[in-house]
């Protein structure tokens, strides 16, 4: 059984599971070991972070036979999910194919989802009496709404391609798998033209703002960074020469 790959390469982290032979179904070995990647990632200055999956699925999800065993006092795809969320750079998710039950959870805890027609969503917790995670439920309520929500998790409803576009699931999507990988490269390289520290504080921001936990004094320092340091002087510079050189 292959573990996720999980490296940095020119300043991007990625995350590839490869358990191709379970449809990239994923463990709590699995979990733990993208856990601690995150930790140690979340402290350094890089460019995104780009989660993906190898085969036809990006996850089916949790693995069915950890399912009936071990405590699940805590919900362990939740508390990676969290710590995607509180990344200071950019996430996207590559959904390369089919995706199901908790890896849904996955692609909407990062800030960006990108597919193809490929792309297949489906949540069957409640046909093994599972009850989804409230940190997920509310994800999904997030993107989805209340009423797409109650379709996917209570009567496991799949959506496809055309849907997951209409309901703001797939922010950018393409035919095909090798046109999407494209549309990945230009948002990875869009990415490069943004100050990471602008993105870094706007994201901090964003989190506090879902969670109801503004702290103004903080958010102030937030705001007059880039002014304080000079980054702002310094970009709109670069951006007056450049409109000269043209």
């Amino acid at each position: 059984m292959k573990r996720p790959d999980l490296k940095i390469e020119k300043n991007i982290a990625i995350i590839t599971l490869r358990a191709v032979t379970r449809k990239n179904a994923i463990d709590r070995q699995d979990l733990k070991f993208i856990a601690n990647f995150l930790r140690k990632i979340k402290d350094e200055k890089l460019k995104c972070l780009i989660f993906s999956g190898e085969g036809d699925t990006f996850s089916s999800g949790m693995y069915l036979d950890e399912l009936a065993k071990g405590d699940w006092s805590t919900n362990p795809i939740s508390e990676v999910c969290d710590l995607i969320e509180k990344l200071p750079f950019i996430s996207i998710c590559f959904i390369n194919g089919g995706i199901y039950g908790g890896a849904v959870e996955l692609a909407l805890s990062c800030d960006f989802r990108v597919g193809s027609r490929a792309v297949k969503l489906k949540i069957p917790a409640a046909k093994f009496g599972i009850h989804y995670g409230l940190k997920g439920m509310r994800r999904c309520i997030d993107i989805f709404g209340w009423q797409v929500s109650r379709k996917i998790l209570f009567l496991g409803q799949a959506l496809e391609f055309k849907e997951l576009i209409e309901h703001g699931f797939l922010d950018y999507y393409a035919e095909n798998a090798s046109c999407s990988r494209d549309i990945l490269n230009k948002t990875v390289e869009e990415i490069s033209q943004s100050s990471l520290d602008a993105i870094r504080d706007m994201k901090a921001t964003l989190y506090d703002l879902r969670n109801d936990n503004i702290d103004y004094s903080i958010e102030e320092s937030r705001f007059t960074h880039g002014f304080k340091t000079g980054i702002v002087a310094k970009r709109l510079e670069t951006y007056k020469r450049s409109r000269q050189e043209k």
